[in-house]
């Protein structure tokens, strides 16, 4: 065996254990030379760079880059002519913390205790729920609460640091550098399960979410101020400058690291932001043509100079260009946002602008010199896509924008959000160039995947009209969420793309997938099924996530605060799991494709009867903090 072959295979059996939990892998190995291997005193071997690819379908990818969707020299591209997987088995439930923690680990749910996106944790309130993101990976103890003495499951970068080698984490789900609690008890020290050598946690909310403003030509006057502060900025209009005389919102924030921000101004959240709107006029063709919007903070006014990240100084936007970042000044955790214009009319008879929600990068200890790294060299945590805009979720400021808006404002956050991603990664790349394993995670296409997969004639184009299906679907839209989806799938290449250009090539590129879409018809309530069917739901905790459903027992001696005796308990889950199992769809027009018309494929209860006692029970399908019972909705 060569040199060569033997580096190859030295490779893939270091991430053999990932392999299998895998719906994509591709990759394209640079051969070390003959004079690299075993004997080589201390040489490093070329570092392998893993890349997540958030809900990644490989048949969309072989589709797209067999049309020229995707690029033929594109990241994707290039690496699908090297090593790819033609088959892998998911992880169960297909879902975005599980599946993450799974190729970290090389473990599955039930032995890593990370059982969906949202669960909770039987050792909290009923009412409690926990993120799969940031949950205890391999468990904790119980009873009394605490760390585990012997997790389960651990990520192989504990492993790999413990012998010498450098793991660099950018986003990673688990890789985040905190302490994870119940009731207040640190069940789990962010040392050494949850921190590399260079360690850079995904964003949170900032305390504000989402606005939309409509604005007319009402709305603007002219201000002489403004209007020397934006020449002196460099700003200049060949129409005469106009501006919001009040604010168009105004909102608070912490200048302590302790808090973020908040409508409401108090002792903790005491720096006030008041925002106000400049239009100009930056086309020089004799007519007034408002095209570009300056969004400044009032008592600062348009602050002119260059700006030392992560401060962005005022927003300047364009009608048809991207959004623009706004850092809240000062704020201790480091919070900002962004604002886009989706409608801004020559005269400003309508105007339509968007602030993005609030986030930044979680200021953890133990990792805090690599999230300042990340804020003073790329910039606070962007805004990603936001689903609740296109869906009008929550979001009344934005009922005057037409969906073709909401859906540009949807396509803006995935370019930008995954823009910022890549840069994270490129920054972690080059602050270790020695590292010996680099994993990324980067969120698309999942959020277009969920937003725009409109593949299946029975779902509705217009969720306020359930006759929106078959012949009756907005043809127009469906096409234009395949062009958003495409985008998404050309959006990640390119990320692919400019981190395999940043590892350099020495580097052996890996790219996975946790799970792929399917497209999304009905929805269960399963609060009313179970109600329904003579149960008391009061005595239930129900987690969803996707198709996976997790029923909590309110247990005596097991949650905190618990009511139900074990009796009681045992005919819960009994009568849960029968439910359930006989659980059916009765609509002739969506449970065509249901065998049965049964609405779960898998009902799993835990065990009533076992050493450590009534609600303790694990077994090869339930683990520590599934739900007493544990259901996968059918695919239809």
């Amino acid at each position: 065996m060569s040199s060569q072959r033997g580096m190859l295979l030295k490779l893939i059996s270091a991430t053999s254990l990932t392999l299998p939990l895998l719906t994509l892998s591709l990759s394209t190995p640079t051969l070390a030379h003959d004079d690299d291997h075993d004997n080589d005193h201390g040489r490093k071997s070329p570092k392998v760079v893993l890349i997540s690819l958030d809900g990644a379908k490989p048949d969309l990818i072989r589709k797209y880059l067999d049309e020229g969707i995707l690029p033929k020299d594109g990241g994707l591209a290039k690496l699908s002519r090297g090593v790819v997987s033609r088959q892998n088995v998911t992880a169960t439930p297909s879902l975005t913390a599980v599946s993450h923690i799974a190729i970290a680990t090389g473990s599955t749910a039930v032995h890593n205790d990370i059982p969906s996106n949202t669960f909770h944790n039987v050792a909290a309130p009923i009412t409690a729920s926990a993120s799969g993101f940031g949950a205890a990976i391999g468990g904790y103890r119980i009873n009394p609460l605490g760390p585990s003495a012997d997790p389960s499951a651990e990520p192989l970068w504990v492993k790999l640091r413990g012998r010498g080698k450098k793991v660099v984490t950018a986003t990673w789900p688990g890789a985040d550098g905190a302490d994870i609690r119940i009731n207040n008890v640190v069940v789990q020290a962010a040392q050494p399960i949850r921190v590399t050598d260079y360690t850079v946690p995904f964003g949170a909310f900032g305390g504000l979410g989402a606005v939309g403003f409509s604005l007319t030509a009402g709305n603007f006057a002219a201000d002489p101020v403004v209007t020397a502060q934006l020449q002196a900025a460099g700003h200049f209009s060949f129409s005469p400058v106009l501006v919001t005389p009040a604010p168009i919102e105004t909102f608070f924030c912490a200048s302590a690291a302790t808090a973020t921000c908040g409508t409401t101004g108090s002792a903790t959240l005491d720096l006030k932001f008041e925002i106000r709107v400049a239009a100009l006029d930056t086309t020089n063709d004799g007519v007034v043509n408002y095209d570009t919007l300056v969004i400044f903070e009032k008592t600062r006014g348009v602050e002119s100079g260059l700006f030392q990240l992560p401060a962005t100084g005022p927003a300047t936007v364009k009608l048809g260009g991207r959004s623009a970042p706004f850092f809240f000044e000062s704020s201790g955790s480091k919070v900002g946002a962004a604002y886009f214009v989706s409608a801004l009319a020559p005269d400003l008879s309508t105007v339509h602008l968007a602030r993005y929600g609030a986030n930044f990068i979680p200021r953890n200890a133990p990792v805090l010199a690599d999230v300042d790294d990340i804020n003073n060299n790329v910039g606070f945590w962007r805004p990603q896509a936001d689903f609740r805009i296109p869906e009008r979720l929550g979001t009344p400021s934005f009922n005057t924008f037409p969906d073709v808006e909401l859906e540009a404002i949807y396509e803006d956050q995935v370019r930008t959000f995954v823009r910022y991603q890549t840069r994270i990664a490129e920054r972690a790349i080059h602050q270790n160039r020695d590292a010996d394993l680099v994993m990324v995670y980067i969120e698309q296409p999942d959020g277009s995947g969920h937003q725009f997969t409109l593949t299946d004639r029975r779902q509705a184009t217009d969720p306020r009209n359930p006759g929106s299906i078959f012949d009756n679907q907005d043809k127009a839209k469906v096409a234009r969420y395949d062009s958003y989806l495409k985008f998404a799938y050309r959006t990640a290449d390119r990320a692919v793309e400019r981190i395999a250009e940043a590892a350099g090539s020495d580097a052996n590129v890996f790219v996975v997938s946790d799970h792929g879409m399917a497209p999304f018809h009905t929805a269960v309530s399963l609060t009313n099924l179970l109600r329904n069917a003579g149960i008391d739901t009061s005595l239930l905790g129900v987690r969803t996530s996707g198709p996976a459903a997790n029923i909590y027992v309110n247990l005596q001696g097991r949650e905190s605060g618990g009511t139900v005796d074990p009796s009681t308990y045992a005919s819960l889950v009994t009568q849960i799991s029968a439910v359930l199992k006989n659980a059916i769809d009765p609509n002739p027009t969506f449970n065509g494709s249901l065998k049965n018309k049964l609405l779960f494929t898998d009902v799993e209860s835990r065990p009533l009867n076992c050493a450590q006692g009534v609600g303790f029970c694990t077994s090869a399908k339930i683990g520590q903090d599934f739900g007493d019972v544990f259901a996968l909705m059918a695919e239809a």
